[in-house]
């Protein structure tokens, strides 16, 4: 059965030149953006990088760049009568499965930042966690609400307003976000991102308890017993909580494991980064379960130990956008949205290269934003966050 899946998605992907051709597009992009923000006109996103890990900055943007063209095409579909389902993207299985695989190494990221962390306030940390996250959270929230209210400026609706508003500005504590003004899904105006955020605090909330476990019994026991219990047991109640626990954990593993490697070395954990996320996508499903975990946790402990994609996660214009990874996550769904309602609301009939040309266009005019919604936005409250 196995074998008969694999080759049927083999050959769905080799016959189906709509996913051949945004492949080689999304590539394209990538091509443009590493040169456009590896130059001198983007250095002002520079900043102090000693400590810093490069290759997992890199990581970062790609990763919001899969969650993004995920989304695109969702966009795409929603916005041509399908639902906003991952069945609408069966014709598309590359875009359809790495929004999942983007967000789970996201959590793999956090794991991997924390695990070694010394925290001697839990209320600074705390405050740092909300100056980091709540800014931008708002913003985007902010955003869809002006949008929503535009679309429904002929027909408002209004009925419970204030208890709504509250789920959009709960800075993703509650993971609700309830339509307003009457506008059927709301939280698709941002692409419904904000959902990772509710798991991201219950981590932020289970540090404490995890840091006296790791402190009296070491890092891999503690990291070890959470993957053990997620699979063998959270797993048959609550697979999303499995899977997300679990990739918690992998990513602190891959931080006590990261290693100075040699030139020779770092080649076999490209390669193995590589192989990892090419059997992923090969056999793996859209949704998060634990059955695919190991291709998964394999792509990003290979580039924890060393691995960067044969310098391709080095590169300057990489590393200043990974900075900016949060704006893009946050924000891309909202460039899709507008972009795409412009298009249906003026009633313009682009055929393929059309739109991907707009799409391009939109996007990297997007990324310049997000490169200023780091500086102006993000930044000013990361360093006030720094401040005791």
């Amino acid at each position: 059965m196995l074998r008969y899946n694999t080759l049927l998605i083999i050959s769905q992907v080799i016959n189906m030149p709509l996913q051949l051709n945004l492949i080689l597009w999304m590539l394209a992009l990538l091509f443009i953006t590493g040169i456009l923000f590896s130059t001198k006109l983007f250095s002002f996103m520079d900043k102090d990088t000693s400590g810093r890990i490069h290759r997992i900055d890199g990581l970062r943007f790609f990763l919001a760049f899969m969650v993004a063209f995920h989304h695109f095409v969702l966009s795409y579909e929603y916005f041509h009568g399908r639902p906003w389902l991952l069945t609408s993207l069966n014709d598309y299985p590359v875009n359809q499965k790495i929004g999942s695989f983007g967000v789970a190494l996201f959590f793999m990221v956090s794991g991997y930042v924390f695990a070694h962390a010394n925290v001697k306030s839990w209320f600074h940390f705390y405050k740092k966690r909300f100056l980091r996250i709540a800014p931008l959270f708002i913003l985007s929230s902010t955003l869809c609400l002006v949008i929503a209210l535009w679309i429904q400026r002929h027909e408002i609706n209004t009925n419970e307003l204030l208890s709504k508003l509250y789920f959009w500005f709960d800075i993703g504590l509650t993971g609700k976000k309830p339509d307003v003004f009457g506008m059927p899904d709301t939280q698709f105006i941002n692409a419904g991102v904000t959902w990772t955020l509710f798991w991201e605090w219950a981590f932020y909330f289970s540090l404490p308890a995890a840091y006296i476990l790791r402190d009296r019994i070491g890092l891999i026991p503690v990291t070890a017993a959470v993957i053990f219990i997620s699979v063998y047991f959270v797993s048959t109640q609550n697979p999303a909580l499995a899977s997300y626990a679990s990739f918690f954990a992998i990513g602190a593993i891959g931080k006590e494991i990261t290693t100075t490697s040699s030139a020779q070395r770092k080649t076999l954990y490209d390669i193995g980064a590589l192989l990892s996320f090419a059997v992923m996508m090969i056999i793996s499903d859209s949704s998060f379960n634990v059955y695919f975990m190991p291709a998964v946790a394999s792509t990003f402990l290979f580039i924890a130990i060393g691995g960067n994609i044969f310098g391709l996660l080095n590169i300057k214009g990489f590393i200043r956008l990974g900075d900016a990874s949060y704006s893009i996550y946050m924000l891309h769904g909202v460039a899709w949205f507008c972009m795409n309602r412009f298009i249906q609301s003026h009633d313009f009939h682009l055929d393929q290269t059309q739109y991907m040309l707009v799409s391009g266009t939109v996007f990297l005019f997007f990324l310049i934003a997000c490169s200023l919604s780091y500086k102006f936005v993000e930044l000013p409250f990361i360093n006030l966050g720094k401040k005791s």
